[in-house]
């Protein structure tokens, strides 16, 4: 009876964990796609277009991932330290890519004038 109890109060705590970590997560889902469609409303490309570049940005990175992660961490002997500091390495260098390259937002863009549109 004691090891259903303690796994009822894991099970309680586990996804008390996971409700509060959801409400931070859904806003990292969302504000990258509600930024792109704010930012393209005034692009030729439409918004179409550019809310399917970034979800491709983010798709295709998951997709080289599943494939090489596993034979990217027998390489250097099963462990994950190499693919982590490989992660760290490109987070580091797309965040440079990004405030070098990337242009900055007229400053007369204001939320307010541009409607937000988000999926997820």
């Amino acid at each position: 009876m004691g090891t259903v109890l303690m796994y009822i109060k894991k099970t309680i705590c586990a996804l008390a964990i996971f409700a509060v970590l959801g409400i931070p997560q859904a806003v990292t889902f969302s504000v990258p796609f509600a930024l792109a469609s704010i930012f393209s409303k005034s692009s030729t490309a439409g918004q179409g277009l550019s809310l399917g570049v970034l979800n491709l940005a983010i798709v295709i990175p998951q997709m080289l991932v599943s494939v090489i992660g596993g034979p990217f961490d027998a390489l250097f002997g099963g462990g994950n330290i190499p693919a982590f500091i490989a992660g760290a390495v490109a987070a580091a260098e797309s965040g440079i890519v990004a405030l070098t390259i990337l242009q900055s937002p007229p400053p007369d863009a204001s939320a307010a004038e541009t409607p937000v549109v988000g999926f997820h």
